[in-house]
Formats: C-alpha cells, sequence, structure tokens
C-alpha cells in the first residue's frame, strides 16, 4: 500500500476487508454446491480448496492479531481512554476457535472425509457472517477514530507490522483484485515497480490455484 504522509491511508485495511468477505462468501457457495453435488470435487480442486482456506485462517487470524497487539493499544493511548474496544475483542475472541474448527474440517476434506463439505459450508457461513457484522461495526467506529486522531506515521507503522507476518503472496493478488480502477491507480502509483514485479510474480501461482479452486 502507498505511504501516506499527510494522514492515515486506510485503503490497505479496506481491501484486506474486502478480501475475507469475498472470499467467505465465493468458499461458502462452492462448498454448498459441492455437499450438494452440484459440482464435482477432484483430489487436485480439494487441495487446492484446502490450500486456499488455510491461507485464509492464517490471513484472518494475522489481521486480527495485529488489531489486538499493535492498533488497539495505539487507539487507546491516543484516544485517552474514550474508545470502547471491548465489542471488537469480544468478536476476536470468537474467530480463534472458529477458525481453528475451519483449519481441521479443511484438512478433512481434503482426506475426502464424509460430511466435510457439509462441515466446511456451516463453518465458513458462520465465518462470513461474523466478519460481516464485525467489519462493518470496525469500519463505522474505529476508520473515523483512526483518521481523526493517528498521524501518518502511526499508521505506517501498524501496516508496516501487518505486513511483517504476512503471507505476501497470498496477501497482494486477492487484495488487489478489489481494487476499483481509481483505487488501483492510487495503490500502484504508491508502490512502485516493486509492487509491480511482486503482484505479477505472486499473480500467476495464485491464477493457476483460482483455477483448480474453479473447476476449471
Amino acid at each position: 500500500m502507498p505511504t501516506n504522509t499527510t494522514g492515515p491511508d486506510l485503503l490497505g485495511m479496506r481491501l484486506a476487508h474486502r478480501a475475507m468477505l469475498a472470499d467467505t462468501a465465493r468458499l461458502t457457495s462452492l462448498t454448498a454446491d459441492i455437499a450438494a453435488g452440484r459440482a464435482a470435487c477432484s483430489p487436485a480442486r480439494a487441495a487446492a480448496v484446502t490450500e486456499y482456506l488455510l491461507l485464509l485462517c492464517d490471513s484472518i487470524h494475522h489481521h486480527h492479531d495485529i488489531e489486538d497487539t499493535v492498533l488497539w493499544p495505539l487507539l487507546r493511548d491516543t484516544a485517552d481512554g474514550t474508545i470502547d474496544l471491548r465489542e471488537l475483542e469480544d468478536d476476536h475472541a470468537q474467530l480463534d476457535p472458529l477458525l481453528d474448527r475451519l483449519r481441521a474440517t479443511a484438512r478433512a476434506f481434503a482426506r475426502s472425509t464424509p460430511g466435510s463439505a457439509t462441515e466446511l459450508t456451516t463453518g465458513l457461513g458462520h465465518l462470513h457472517a461474523l466478519l460481516t457484522e464485525h467489519i462493518g461495526d470496525e469500519e463505522a467506529t474505529i476508520f473515523p477514530v483512526v483518521t481523526a486522531q493517528l498521524s501518518a506515521e502511526q499508521w505506517n507503522r501498524v501496516e508496516a507490522a501487518a505486513r511483517r507476518g504476512a503471507t505476501m503472496s497470498f496477501e497482494l493478488p486477492r487484495m488487489f483484485a478489489m481494487c476499483t480502477p481509481e483505487e488501483w491507480e492510487r495503490a500502484g502509483a504508491g508502490g512502485g515497480l516493486m509492487l509491480k514485479l511482486m503482484l505479477r510474480w505472486f499473480g500467476r501461482a495464485h491464477r493457476r490455484r483460482e483455477r483448480l479452486i474453479n473447476g476449471v
């Protein structure tokens, strides 16, 4: 994401949120079709879906861990106790057990365990519903505080921490797929040549996996 020198630029987090919601929605639908026999699922497709799900669970965990350990303390210090994060923290507490169950079910799905596609559909549906509510609350209540009270330098520290623990080969292609044309121009201009090269390189593997996931 571009480095902002005037104030926090929340585009990176907005794209991460969009990607989480898009992924959980489409994978819920995909596994429902497989469970109902409306779509075939070869071992290669099952392996690709499982790989993606495991990466997605790690990505969601990392995203919320950065909020818990970096962003929330920063907001508490800056907002002088005027911000209430308890509901968002409660959501985070629900996420880890749900993600652990999804990981286990995804591995069972890769082994063609009977009923695992149905379990995945249910688990992904719960995850999508939780994320939809959580992200809506977060963007409505936290984003205005970040914009009003954090400096660009403070926000850049949050984004740097997020990048350090992220699997960029997974994150970049799916996040940039969420960009509007205007956002693409803004993010691409800030990222420079290195970002474009990374997207080109990571994009090849991402597209191959997407073809397998989509059964093409």
